[in-house]
């Protein structure tokens, strides 16, 4: 059982067989007949990790979530370099706001703050902004002062500096990484 998950549950032909923590192995020893069926759940918890600058990443289970950031794609013509790296590439830009700090929220009550919203059906290729299959809404606030450097994001703000200019509350949407092209998957947390 994965160390994310606090209890597993394996059940067999609809009866459960055991529960088990994370982080351990479990056995599933008994006498099979023709057509049993075994289904292991995993129940996911949204959880939080600290890195650079004391920014806050957002994980439910295995996967990190990221901001979803609309995108506008266009094809530049390269006048500078068109033999070593093509006559044209593809460029991607936010057409939304992306410089969001997370409300701080205590760790034993970051479960309750985070909606989590799942579809009911997936799409056949699920790993792009229309098609996430889970968002987790949260509460943040934009830092005005966070802005575009070099046509990237800015240094990081450090997390948690009182009196920082921030915007009103907002709800944001957070979707698994793998879902976006242009990606904040750490932000500053702001004081609430």
């Amino acid at each position: 059982m994965p160390a994310w998950c606090k209890k597993a549950t394996i059940t067999v032909n609809g009866q459960v067989f055991s529960e088990s923590e994370g982080n351990k192995i479990a056995v599933v020893s008994r006498t099979w007949q023709t057509g049993d069926m075994v289904e292991l759940r995993l129940p996911m918890r949204v959880s939080s990790s600290r890195w650079y600058e004391n920014s806050m990443s957002v994980e439910r289970g295995p996967l990190t979530y990221a901001l979803k950031i609309e995108e506008d794609w266009k094809t530049v013509k390269n006048d500078k370099d068109p033999i070593d790296f093509g006559a044209q590439y593809m460029e991607v830009r936010p057409t939304t706001p992306w410089n969001y700090g997370l409300v701080a929220v205590r760790n034993n009550q970051l479960e309750q703050a985070a909606k989590v919203i799942q579809r009911t059906e997936t799409a056949d290729y699920p790993w792009n902004l229309a098609s996430a299959p889970i968002e987790i809404r949260m509460k943040a606030r934009r830092l005005p002062r966070w802005k575009l450097y070099d046509d990237m994001t800015g240094p990081i703000p450090f997390s948690i500096i009182y009196g920082q200019e921030t915007g009103p509350d907002e709800e944001i949407t957070l979707i698994p990484y793998g879902c976006t092209t242009l990606r904040i998957s750490q932000f500053p947390v702001v004081a609430n």
